[in-house]
């Protein structure tokens, strides 16, 4: 018969071992839920790290819609000339 840490104990040895074996389990949840969120923040960087940069002025609004086809050239005209008055 094989050596076992826990043979002789009997119905004793359960109430000695399952804190450590909750402690076990808990850090098990604990490293898989570190695992995931590293993963999701990973993805979500990489995302926006090599998406398209979002226009930051004014004129680079104006010019990306004007560009789109959302504004036509009068009204690109009229806003730029507002925008450098």
């Amino acid at each position: 018969m094989p050596f076992c840490f826990w043979s002789g104990m009997g119905a004793h040895s359960w109430a000695v071992a399952w804190p450590f074996l909750a402690l076990w389990f808990a850090f098990k949840i604990v490293i898989w839920a570190l695992v995931i969120t590293a993963l999701v923040y990973g993805v979500r960087w990489l995302r926006r790290s090599s998406g398209p940069a979002s226009p930051t002025t004014p004129l680079e609004i104006i010019q990306a819609r004007y560009a789109r086809g959302e504004l036509t050239r009068q009204e690109f005209e009229a806003m730029r000339r507002d925008l450098q008055a």
